[in-house]
This record gives C-alpha cells, sequence and structure tokens, in this order.
C-alpha cells in the first residue's frame, strides 16, 4: 500500500520540477528585406530574445536554464545564465568581482565598462588567465539586468581568437531584448 503512494508523490514532484524555461529557434524577417535567425526564450511571463552569431553552434539546457554558442573554430563559446538573482537591478561592482573571482578563479579583471543592450544597459568585465602553460583564456563576463534576474553572458576564448569573438558577443548584447508576453484579450 505505501508503495503506490510513493510512486503518485514522486510523480507528482517531476511533474512540478518541470522547467518554465524553454528556448525557441526562430526566423525574424526584416522590412528591407532578408532576415535573421534568432532565438526567443520563453520563461515565466517574459520572453528574451537572443540574436545568435552566425554560423556557431549551440546547446540549450532547459534544466540550467543556459545556452552555450560555440564558434566554428571551437576556440571560443559563449554561455548565456539566466538568473532568478537581483531582479530588476544588477548588484554592486565589488559584489559582481567576488562572483568573477569565484566563476574564474586565477584571472583577473583587466578592464569593465557598461554594456548597451536592446533591453537596459548592462557591465561587463574583462579578465585574462593562465590556465595551462603557454596558454592564455580571455573572458569578457557581462551582467545584464532583467525583471526576474540578472542574465549572465559569458565569453571564454582563446586569445589569438578573443577580438573576433568579442564582436560576436557584442552584437549578441546589443540585439538582447526582453518583452512581455503578448495575452490574447477575449
Amino acid at each position: 500500500m505505501k508503495l503506490p503512494s510513493l510512486l503518485l508523490l514522486c510523480l507528482a514532484l517531476s511533474a512540478g520540477a518541470q522547467s518554465d524555461f524553454h528556448a525557441l529557434a526562430s526566423t525574424e524577417y526584416l522590412l528591407e528585406g532578408g532576415q535573421l535567425e534568432k532565438l526567443t526564450v520563453v520563461t515565466g511571463n517574459l520572453q528574451f530574445n537572443i540574436r545568435p552569431p552566425r554560423d556557431w553552434s549551440r546547446c540549450v539546457d532547459d534544466a540550467a536554464r543556459r545556452i552555450t554558442f560555440t564558434s566554428p573554430s571551437g576556440q571560443g563559446a559563449v554561455t548565456i545564465q539566466f538568473t532568478s538573482n537581483s531582479p530588476g537591478t544588477l548588484p554592486e561592482n565589488d559584489l559582481l568581482r567576488t562572483h568573477l573571482q569565484q566563476a574564474h578563479p586565477g584571472a583577473g579583471v583587466y578592464n569593465t565598462a557598461v554594456c548597451p543592450t536592446s533591453s537596459r544597459p548592462g557591465v561587463f568585465f574583462d579578465l585574462a588567465g593562465v590556465p595551462a602553460p603557454h596558454v592564455v583564456q580571455k573572458i569578457r563576463h557581462a551582467f545584464v539586468p532583467g525583471p526576474s534576474g540578472v542574465v549572465e553572458f559569458v565569453l571564454s576564448a582563446s586569445n589569438e581568437e578573443f577580438d573576433k569573438d568579442r564582436l560576436a558577443l557584442m552584437a549578441m548584447l546589443g540585439a538582447f531584448r526582453v518583452d512581455p508576453i503578448k495575452t490574447r484579450q477575449p
């Protein structure tokens, strides 16, 4: 008698654990002609629009609320992490720097700036580290405030590929947009 109850409890818990995070690929047709690929992330009552870099592959992890884009060479990647931290605003820079030290041990910050988006301005930090002898890794870690939490964009690339890949990241950030989901009125 206890086994069916336990089974029902497990099923109920797994049904409740369903992710409200979904990434949908689509095409946006431009008034001037032509088209752009876009990725729309739907979570809660919001949709986040991302323009992926051309020819980059992508991997979506709904459960972790994360999307990873990998450059064609494989020497660079952009990870976008959707968090529920600090809804509506960015934490102070000191807290962001602490987060950076935890996320990228051994890397040092050498630049910081405001980063524009089509939503709200964020902030990015450039870091460099030497994960192995004769290997320099550069990182651009951007934090963008959203209504439901901070969205983190992290570019990790080899020293040789960083300048090219940061252009792709900044284009993604420039086109990044957050909109409420429109509901149909009866």
